[in-house]
């Protein structure tokens, strides 16, 4: 039902209103509000999927959830339409909100789970819809710092929260939180979450959710697996769980050992994969002291501190895991020669040949750092766990390796290695404690030879939970410079291909689509971004996007290339009998005529609009009724003094288009489109035409 606005001065703008009932007869509650087109976008969860969750509550866990509810209220509900939980990031305050969410609303309540896609925190852009249930996340240093005249507006906000039915749970990391700004306000409530709950117990409830109750009591057959366990935040208790799972997964492969799963039927742990478990939870902090320790001329013994050759050797191990000794060997010279060069001391690698040659051989040197070698001269590494925690270790207590290490991992065929392992080492590390500055870093060391990389690593940061929103940034800077542009069409592609990624995500995909298209003077990246889009054309909700970029390109006074190359990707979409741009539904959302005449009018996107009018023509062509439709369609686009170039060059396309009874379609056209007084002047001859 359509109502019209009764804002006193201005035009009627239809209001539409999604429960008729709600005003017909008695009007119970009435809320008109202009919403503005900014406002804060999310994903609907499925309330069930929350529920079967793994959530621990346990120690404060259980306290923080007895104060957000309202004391003996039944059914239990929140204590105000606006909670805030205040914690340190990783502790699991999201799992927390949605858990509650989920026990405290309605099941009929849509939960939604917004992005904070936003410079600024404001309270303008929060939703506002009759009973519904919002968690937002606010853990970006840079974009998601609370003022108090945030938390003032938020106060407000939650008012009209009430009155329609709704709540709102903010995450709020506890770094972003400042207690001189947070005085109680109507509306508002705030707990703070100052532990994360016990890691074995969340890595046993998520083993059970995993259906791998199997491997539960290998969390109690020894005090090394349990002892490694402690002291670890919820988001690293969940990666230890994986971490358990692909060690089983490893041992069954590697052993041909089939182990039964069923809790209850174990009498007792396989020894074998309990020390792999335990290996694999190790985070090996006190060895690495140890081989990490200050360096030695020369190596004496297994727990010595290790000299650099060595060190690099054992990087080189920890991101290739298994090669030839050849490979390891170039790609530990190949580190110890970046290190070396960045020397302002020294001017390049310095071992001799004299000191290589007297002391260890490669075999004995791979075999100290913890690897083996088999009859095929092969460096077998198998200990994942303990490669990434090499890499970590000298990440975090080397801060001048950092920018070294980026540049060995990307370096090409003599650097560290190639395909995923390069990009797993790469993604831990940037990514590591937030550190997305790094991605300023390794842009300029992998935009040319390694754009795969930086794609394959870019890609995974944008879905990263923590620095999803500090990479799609760096993305958006990207976008307007010609040696990026290549790789933000990739990650914008991938992004939009994939079945899970979220309205916001697409949403920031097609903003950097844009900012490519409407910047680059590139004709290969324009290229790229029309082949996005006409992916995108395949998809319903992909084509609202391209509709989208349409009706802004065909706003008054805008301009940009965006517009364009999304009405030519729309232009093969097929309607029920015929294009879909002629279709009615199409026509009341895009002023077709007026894009095709931008196109036709243009020296760049006139080529391309050709191709696809002809194609439109060749496939009517056979059916009289629908040519002339057809037609008579193009025909007025084609018109006027601006159009005669195209005009011609079109027939021209046309020439070998047979029509039903033998003429052809660049006949009918010129017969429709030339004055008969300028037919002599121009005739429609093959070599004119």
């Amino acid at each position: 039902m359509v109502v019209p606005s009764l804002t006193a001065g201005s035009a009627q703008v239809p209001v539409t209103v999604n429960r008729p009932e709600m005003v017909v007869g008695k009007v119970d509650h009435m809320h008109l509000e202009t919403r503005k087109k900014d406002v804060l976008e999310g994903v609907v969860q499925s309330r069930e999927a929350i529920r079967r969750g793994p959530l621990v509550r346990a120690g404060q866990w259980n306290q923080v959830w007895a104060q957000a509810l309202e004391p003996e209220a039944a059914p239990a509900r929140l204590r105000e339409p606006v909670l805030i939980i205040v914690s340190p990031r990783s502790y699991g305050s999201t799992t927390l909100a949605l858990h509650l969410l989920a026990e405290t609303t309605d099941d009929r309540v849509p939960l939604v789970k917004l992005d904070a896609d936003w410079n600024t925190p404001k309270a303008g852009r929060l939703p506002l819809e009759l009973r519904h249930a919002y968690q937002l996340d606010l853990k970006d240093a840079e974009h998601d710092r609370i003022s108090p005249d945030f938390l003032d507006n938020l106060a407000h906000h939650s008012k009209k929260l009430g009155d329609l039915g709704s709540t709102l749970v903010l995450a709020v990391d506890k770094n972003l939180w400042n207690e001189r700004y947070a005085p109680a306000r109507t509306g508002i409530h705030v707990v703070h979450l100052t532990e994360p709950p016990p890691a074995r117990e969340v890595v046993e409830a998520h083993l059970r959710a995993r259906h791998v109750p199997g491997l539960v009591p290998y969390l109690h057959s020894g005090g090394a697996a349990k002892d490694s366990l402690d002291g670890r935040d919820a988001v690293e208790a969940v990666r230890a769980t994986d971490t358990i799972v692909l060690a089983w997964q490893e041992h069954v492969r590697l052993t041909s050992t089939e182990l039964p799963m069923d809790e209850v039927s174990w009498s007792k742990v396989d020894a074998g994969l309990s020390a792999r478990i335990t290996a694999a939870l190790s985070d090996w902090r006190d060895k690495l002291d140890l081989l990490f320790g200050e360096t030695t001329s020369t190596h004496r013994g297994k727990d010595a501190s290790l000299p650099l050759e060595d060190r690099c050797l054992l990087l080189a191990l920890a991101v290739r895991q298994s090669a030839s000794m050849p490979q390891v060997a170039v790609a530990a010279r190949s580190l110890q020669n970046i290190i070396t060069t960045n020397d302002a001391d020294k001017g390049g690698f310095t071992s001799t040949p004299e000191a290589v040659f007297a002391g260890r051989g490669l075999r004995r040197r791979v075999v100290d750092a913890g690897a083996r070698v088999d009859t095929q001269d092969n460096v077998v590494f198998d200990q994942p766990g303990y490669g990434g925690a090499v890499l970590t270790y000298v990440w975090d207590n080397y801060e001048i390796m950092r920018d070294p290490l980026l540049k060995w991992l990307v370096g090409g065929r003599e650097g560290a290695g190639d395909g995923e392992r390069v990009v797993d080492a790469l993604s831990v590390l940037t990514l590591r404690h937030g550190s997305t500055p790094r991605f300023g870093q390794l842009g300029p060391l992998a935009r040319t030879g390694k754009k795969e990389v930086l794609s394959a690593v870019m890609t995974r940061a944008v879905r990263d939970e923590h620095a999803g929103r500090q990479a799609w940034g760096t993305l958006y800077g990207w976008a307007s410079g010609a040696e990026y542009a290549s790789t933000v069409i990739s990650i914008c592609r991938g992004v939009l291909s994939a079945a899970d990624a979220t309205s916001s995500q697409a949403r920031m995909a097609m903003v950097r689509l844009r900012r490519v298209a409407n910047h680059t003077r590139d004709e290969a990246a324009l290229a790229e971004v029309l082949d996005a889009f006409e992916e995108l054309a395949k998809q319903p909700d992909g084509m609202e996007r391209l509709v989208f970029e349409v009706r802004s390109w065909q706003q008054p006074g805008k301009s940009g290339k965006a517009g364009p190359l999304a009405f030519l990707a729309l232009m093969p979409v097929a309607g029920d009998s015929g294009p879909w741009l002629l279709t009615d539904d199409a026509r009341s959302k895009v002023d077709v005529e007026a894009a095709l005449r931008a196109l036709l009018g243009s020296v760049a996107t006139a080529p391309d609009a050709i191709t696809r009018i002809t194609d439109w023509v060749r496939a009517a062509s056979a059916d009289p009724a629908a040519y002339a439709r057809l037609r008579d369609r193009l025909l007025p686009a084609l018109r006027g003094q601006r159009m005669f170039k195209a005009s011609m060059a079109l027939m021209k396309a046309l020439a070998d288009v047979t029509l039903e009874e033998g003429a052809t379609a660049d006949e009918d056209f010129w017969d429709r489109l030339v004055d008969p007084r300028v037919r002599t002047v121009f005739p429609l001859t093959r070599a004119s035409v």
